[in-house]
């Protein structure tokens, strides 16, 4: 197991190293057009949460909304409105039944608890309110410890289900071309032993590794050969309080 490391403050939708080269991308565009598409009208409410660096906030506010966060520690700019785990108890501050829009991507697969997690969620959503969120289904330990699930988007519809919310939007992001870049990205190869054969074979298969690895990131590849496979990088759904 890697050792702890400080939690990743992302203040960008952009790839900052080989393993995010394709699903910060997807998650990019997705998370923009459900904003687009499900965002309440100018001026509601809105809650990021598991905010981290902001990445949504300058979008948010650009759309006439509300910006209100919400993380376990306070981002280096100081802007965090509110402190406390999503799994955990709320700060008293904090409105219950008040925002219109809550922003939650790539925090779920970070809370032990999920069914308090969500309890909370729907606890601060608004009569009508929404909720867009995000978790990986194939992706590498990241942040650990604090990485627990990689959730089905099955898994994202009972806990929904199960506090009021129902999913009415959902998508799987990625195939199966994005998952195999991802582990290649995260997959080194070496000599099973000290053998002159084990070497020479190594080498050859880190020039394949390499070759397929330029291949997906160029896109060569994908615009010729088809990949299908049960097989997607993340879910999206949106969940709407009654």
């Amino acid at each position: 197991m890697r050792e702890a490391g400080p939690l990743v403050r992302r203040s960008t939708y952009e790839p900052s190293s080989r393993e995010e080269r394709f699903i910060v991308p997807l998650l990019r565009d997705a998370i923009v057009d459900a904003l687009a598409r499900h965002a309440p009208p100018a001026g509601a409410r809105t809650l990021d949460a598991g905010c981290g660096g902001q990445p949504f906030r300058a979008a948010l506010e650009a759309a006439g909304l509300q910006y209100h966060s919400l993380d376990v520690q306070q981002n280096a700019a100081g802007t965090v409105d509110f402190l406390g785990a999503l799994d955990g108890e709320l700060p008293d501050a904090m409105p219950r039944e008040s925002f219109s829009l809550v922003l939650c991507t790539e925090v779920l697969e970070h809370v032990a608890r999920w069914d308090r997690a969500f309890a909370n969620l729907a606890s601060l959503l608004a009569p009508g309110g929404r909720i867009i969120v995000t978790s990986p289904f194939v992706y590498p330990l990241h942040e650990e410890p604090h990485d627990f699930w990689r959730p089905t988007p099955y898994a994202v519809r009972d806990a929904a289900t199960a506090h009021g919310l129902r999913v009415i939007d959902e998508r799987r992001l990625g195939d199966s071309w994005d998952v195999l870049g991802t582990i290649l990205a995260a997959t080194w190869t070496f000599p099973a032993d000290g053998r002159f054969g084990s070497r020479v074979r190594a080498a050859v298969a880190h020039r394949a590794h390499a070759w397929l690895w330029r291949a997906l990131d160029t896109g060569r590849l994908r615009s010729h050969v088809a990949l299908r496979g049960p097989w997607f990088l993340s879910t999206l759904a949106v969940l709407e309080r009654a």
